[in-house]
């Protein structure tokens, strides 16, 4: 596939199905297309399988904080690999876990590297202030 091919891949995660998605179905059918079967997220100390992580985290976030946005700032690609550094909003609006909303407003920063094969992200590796902000309203992104 080609670089464009791969950028818009980004684009259409972040841009079209992240950004206030709520129809569980579509997200999960959109996300399989999205990340390889053995996708991996080198974010933490241990390299996981990502894209179960996200199957299981991202209906519950999601809901918590409904109005999640990103905003792509910059994408860059060449060969295989694809950086993004985004902007991220959002406010936990919803429930999760038993935990009653509670209305703060947060923003981050994400940088993302993704290396793709065949069209799909095949590993990531990220850094950023996503899991200060989420601490921030009680919420958590932890892998494993």
């Amino acid at each position: 596939m080609s670089v464009e091919v791969n950028k818009e891949v980004v684009r259409k995660w972040f841009g079209q199905i992240v950004n206030g998605q709520t129809d569980i179905h579509t997200l999960f059918t959109v996300l399989e297309a999205t990340f390889a079967p053995e996708f991996v997220d080198h974010d933490g100390p241990d390299p996981k399988n990502g894209r179960q992580v996200l199957k299981r985290t991202l209906p519950g976030l999601l809901n918590a904080c409904p109005d999640a946005h990103f905003t792509i700032e910059q994408l860059i690609g060449e060969g295989d690999m694809v950086a993004v550094r985004l902007r991220g909003e959002a406010t936990r609006r919803g429930e999760i876990g038993g935990a009653m909303p509670i209305g703060k407003h947060i923003t981050w920063s994400e940088n993302e590297l993704m290396r793709f094969d065949n069209g799909r992200i095949v590993e990531s590796w990220g850094e950023g202030t996503l899991d200060q902000a989420l601490a921030e309203i009680g919420l958590s992104f932890k892998f494993g």
